[in-house]
């Protein structure tokens, strides 16, 4: 029972502290670095002479030379070794001096930060010696990332294998980590920060100490999203004690805990623990990871809170941590490009050598990209996203995604949209998967009534829980289609650029019936789904030729409908006619664009950002086209001259000044009726355009 009441106090004192933390999260006295590298340094104990090659000199030299201004460097890594001399942990058996300090005094001496990285979520030595610690299923069974725990010692081990690790309080592993980052803090002055790694690897843990918790609290140990909750907040009161600890030693430092910033549909970002941190660094590799569009809609996420970001990727080519692994520097150099554009600091993963030494041409290749990054970095951390368009976020990757590049492809740019910055929008995007509780649909219908404009894509209008649309959106829902797939018919509407024959969908929209709406497209069904025993030609069986009686796409007012989940199709399918399709749909209801460009090619993006410390608006434009070289790798590589985009910008407030960077040159505009109006001088890979009021 006492324990029961512990655990509530626990609680209730980490929702004080969460708000708490969420406004702290804008005190860092000093801006983030804007030249980063993440150090990787995971060695395994078979690995003799750790460090030995080190030299000071080199080290400095190479960060010299990669025009680095901030580097993690390792405390502990994977493998369960601290790389100094540790009273608490377990010193690599084959590091013979501290090389955590060493590393700190050479990047104090030529004014480089230098926070430390610690492994929490993997760590063997700590899983051998503790099994206990080790993430438990619900049937009692070792929790790994992609680990066989059966496998004979001379098998071939996977990549990315390892035994998962339960942090949560109550058990020894989070005693054991608080002694040890106390140590840190004690044994070494002045440090810049802390950078914890692998919170993201399992949605829950049953080891013993966590289910006594969950127990105590009441938990049904058959409901997993009871029990996802129920360990994501233990992991954020965890995460509250390793901030205070480090707050108490070193006021100054920032925290970071790696993969709470992803937007998901888990628990992890779901229960705020990115506000735990004192910034947010979006980890990713876009060659291989989430591609070269992931990076806008989670820097516009955190940015709209109000937090400073570092956006990550890496030198290597197809993962993290890969030995031999580089990416062409003109790829880093459009990364790079890319992350200040959308308001964030750069940082670029390396992985140290187990002698010690720094690989130059690692850095020769970050310099080259740092090099541009130093003409335009005042013009991008800082700024915030600036737009009247909104996405509403619906945690379905495919469905925000979707909504996401096809707006990115149209370069119509957005924020990304809640209940508190609603009113500040003129259009809203609702993506195909439910999401909203019934106050949130009540507010979203006044702003509608008060003149908002919205696009719902399938069920994004509908309850969380109930088969109803939240939102008059002239239709009323009826039923899931019985087809697999089917056709769209436009109706004299939406025309431009869009067949106007039927066109397949090949996923069935839902069927709704029209109530005081219009539609603007018919759905046209096929004969029959294809099966064994009836089929057609090759693939979809053809349509038929008179219309359904189910609307397609339906406008009421200044709300318009698509019955398909048009945003996923574009994420699976990629068809240019369901981007054009919506595309129409926005200049249909025709909101005042703040931001308009034309004549950039679709894989052209384009960031605005408010830049209020400095009086200043910074238009950014890309132009580098990711070409997939490889199964599932993307390659930047052909820089091609961009001439001829034109931009109109309608603001509220006066600009005093145009000008164009990285050349400084001024830009030649008019307004007319209030919308300035200018073309974009010639640029390779990037440019910005800077309106001073």
């Amino acid at each position: 029972m006492k324990k029961s009441i512990n655990q509530l106090l626990l609680y209730l004192l980490l929702i004080n502290f969460s708000y708490a933390f969420s406004q702290s999260q804008l005190s860092i006295e000093e801006p983030l670095s804007t030249r980063q590298v993440h150090l990787d340094f995971h060695t395994s104990e078979y690995i003799p002479e750790i460090g030995a090659k080190f030299d000071k000199k080199q080290f400095q030299e190479a960060l010299k030379v990669g025009k680095v201004n901030h580097i993690n460097i390792f405390s502990k890594g994977h493998h369960g070794y601290s790389y100094y001399p540790t009273k608490v942990g377990t010193s690599h058996p084959e590091l013979k001096f501290d090389l955590l300090g060493s590393q700190l005094e050479a990047c104090k001496e030529i004014g480089v930060k230098c926070p430390l990285y610690f492994a929490v979520g993997w760590s063997v030595l700590d899983a051998e010696q503790n099994p206990d610690w080790v993430m438990k299923d619900i049937d009692g069974s070792m929790l790994t990332a992609n680990l066989d725990v059966n496998a004979k010692p001379d098998e071939i081990r996977p990549n990315y294998s390892w035994k998962c690790l339960d942090p949560t309080p109550g058990g020894g592993y989070h005693e054991f980590i608080m002694k040890n980052v106390k140590e840190i803090c004690e044994r070494y002055n002045d440090l810049d920060g802390f950078w914890f790694d692998i919170y993201h690897i399992k949605p829950f843990s049953l080891t013993t100490y966590s289910k006594e918790r969950m127990i105590s609290e009441g938990v049904d140990l058959n409901d997993k999203k009871a029990m996802e909750k129920s360990f994501a907040l233990a992991l954020k009161a965890h995460m509250k004690d390793l901030r205070n600890l480090v707050s108490e030693y070193h006021p100054k430092a920032t925290v970071f805990f790696n993969s709470a910033t992803h937007i998901a549909n888990k628990s992890i970002f779901k229960e705020a623990l990115y506000e735990m941190n004192t910034h947010a660094e979006l980890e990713d590799l876009p060659t291989t990871w989430g591609g070269y569009d992931k990076l806008p809609l989670e820097a516009k996420f955190h940015l709209g809170k109000g937090t400073p970001i570092v956006a990550m990727s890496g030198k290597f080519h197809k993962a993290w941590g890969e030995f031999g692994g580089f990416k062409h520097p003109d790829a880093i150099k459009y990364e790079a490009a890319a992350m200040i554009s959308f308001g964030a600091s750069c940082n670029f993963g390396d992985q140290l050598h187990p002698s010690g030494m720094m690989d130059m041409e690692t850095y020769k290749n970050i310099g080259k990209a740092y090099d541009y990054v130093e003409k335009i970095e005042g013009y991008g951390p800082g700024g915030t996203p600036v737009s009247n368009l909104g996405v509403w976020l619906s945690l379905k990757h495919e469905a925000d995604q979707g909504v996401v590049n096809m707006l990115l492809q149209l370069h119509q740019d957005f924020v990304v949209a809640d209940v508190d910055n609603l009113n500040n929008l003129e259009m809203l995007m609702l993506p195909s998967h439910r999401n909203l509780s019934t106050n949130e649909s009540e507010t979203i219908q006044k702003w509608v009534n008060n003149g908002g404009k919205l696009i719902v894509f399938g069920k994004g209008a509908m309850l969380t829980n109930k088969d109803i649309f939240g939102i008059d959106l002239g239709v009323n829902y009826e039923s899931e289609s019985p087809f697999d797939f089917d056709f769209t018919v436009l109706k004299n509407a939406l025309e431009e650029d869009v067949v106007k024959t039927p066109f397949v969908n090949y996923d069935a929209a839902i069927r709704v019936n029209l109530s005081n709406g219009i539609p603007l497209a018919m759905i046209r069904e096929p004969y029959f789904n294809r099966t064994y025993e009836k089929y057609s030609s090759h693939r979809e069986t053809p349509y038929l030729l008179e219309d359904s009686k189910y609307p397609a796409i339906v406008q009421n007012g200044n709300t318009i409908f698509f019955s398909h989940s048009i945003d996923q199709l574009y994420f699976n399918h990629g068809m240019r006619i369901h981007r054009q399709l919506f595309g129409n749909a926005i200049n249909r209801l025709n909101p005042k664009h703040m931001i308009k460009v034309d004549n950039l090619p679709s894989s052209g993006r384009i960031s605005f950002l408010d830049q209020k410390n400095e009086d200043r608006y910074v238009l950014h434009l890309l132009y580098s086209s990711p070409i997939l070289r490889a199964d599932k790798v993307q390659v930047i590589e052909d820089f091609i001259p961009i001439s001829g985009a034109e931009v109109e910008i309608n603001l509220d407030k006066k600009i005093k000044k145009i000008y164009q960077i990285p050349s400084m040159n001024p830009v030649d505009f008019k307004v007319l009726n209030g919308i300035i109006k200018l073309e974009v001088p010639e640029f390779l890979m990037h440019t910005g355009i800077v309106l001073e009021y």
